[in-house]
């Protein structure tokens, strides 16, 4: 189960982080390692907390999705994932 992995993989943290922002699950703001005294968002605890507490609602929503009433700020957010690369 995805839930109870300590670190995914990139590909399943990125799809989870896009998930997040589309169904606008907020991020947990975490401190970051590598800027002491400065805060990061993690998806992934907030997807923990969410999105993977029961699978098959995340997979519901997934296929009920309203993709043509996408709100703008979600839109811009959502933005930076359609264009990577990975």
């Amino acid at each position: 189960e995805i839930k109870v992995l300590g670190k995914p993989p990139d590909g399943v943290r990125l799809t989870l982080e896009a998930c997040c922002v589309m169904f606008q699950v907020k991020p947990v703001k975490k401190p970051d390692p590598n800027n002491p005294g400065k805060k990061i968002d993690d998806y992934w605890e907030a997807s923990q907390k969410s999105l993977l507490n029961d699978p098959k609602k995340l997979l519901d929503d997934l296929f009920e999705f309203d993709k043509d009433n996408i709100a703008d700020s979600v839109i811009q957010k959502i933005g930076p994932y359609m264009e990577r690369d990975d």
